[in-house]
């Protein structure tokens, strides 16, 4: 810990010099391939990296599961957890406790709270992902799936030794859930900046980056390593 807290106050002094010249934006248009294969040209009219951020909504399925039981004692308490620890609202608690996009299909929760044993697992990379909100290199993002238990693990597909089983691993999503084709160039450019983070940083931090086929993202702390849709680096969006 004393470690990863030297490198990530070391990343922290460093001049935001890294996302210069970090823009990707064309003169003349561009062609961009969607996570599908699809490969779509973007009029230059059509090019924007300034963005306004949609706000969050609170879903009303996270307020309904936070009424039942214990849930709403058991968030509380992990969110003083991580607020102690100074890595509290960086992502709002109904993206946290997210599991698996497949949950319905698994016949599990939606929301999980990580038991309490794996609670400091996370804060490595929340502290990530705290520097990266902080720098701009994330800004629209939706975060997907965060802990999962070994039920919920094994039916979305999950590797038997999945960082989400650890609670230490965040999948999240760049921009919209339905991107159009002006949405590409921007979606685009935040990847570009993330390699750019992950190849300057991620030695020190122990940073795992991967992009999966269904354009999900996901970071964790648990080893310097990145991989594509196919799960091997050759694929990575980080294989430039």
């Amino acid at each position: 810990m004393k470690h990863f807290m030297k490198a990530l106050l070391a990343v922290a002094a460093i001049p935001l010099v890294f996302l210069a010249g970090c823009s990707t934006s064309p003169k003349k248009g561009q062609t961009i391939t969607t996570p599908d294969g699809k490969r779509i040209f973007i009029p230059q009219e059509r090019i924007s990296l300034e963005r306004q951020v949609p706000p969050k909504v609170i879903p009303y399925a996270y307020n309904a599961w936070v009424a039942a039981a214990d849930n709403l004692r058991r968030v509380r308490e992990y969110e003083v957890f991580l607020e102690k620890n100074g890595v509290g609202n960086i992502i709002p608690s109904f993206e946290l406790m997210r599991t698996a996009r497949d949950w319905q299909k698994c016949g599990r929760s939606q929301y999980m709270v990580p038991n309490r044993e794996l609670w400091a697992n996370q804060i490595p990379t929340l502290r990530v992902f705290k520097y990266l909100v902080a720098a701009k290199v994330l800004t629209d993002f939706e975060v997907t799936s965060v802990y999962r238990d070994l039920p919920m693990n094994q039916c979305a597909g999950g590797a038997s030794s999945s960082r989400h089983l650890y609670n230490s691993a965040i999948d999240f999503r760049i921009g919209p859930e339905y991107p159009q084709p002006e949405d590409y160039a921007y979606i685009e450019n935040t990847k570009f900046k993330l390699c750019q983070f992950w190849t300057q940083h991620g030695p020190s931090l122990n940073m795992g980056l991967g992009l999966y086929a269904s354009g999900q993202i996901h970071i964790d702390t648990q080893g310097f390593r990145t991989w594509g849709p196919n799960l091997s680096r050759q694929s990575s969006m980080c294989n430039y």
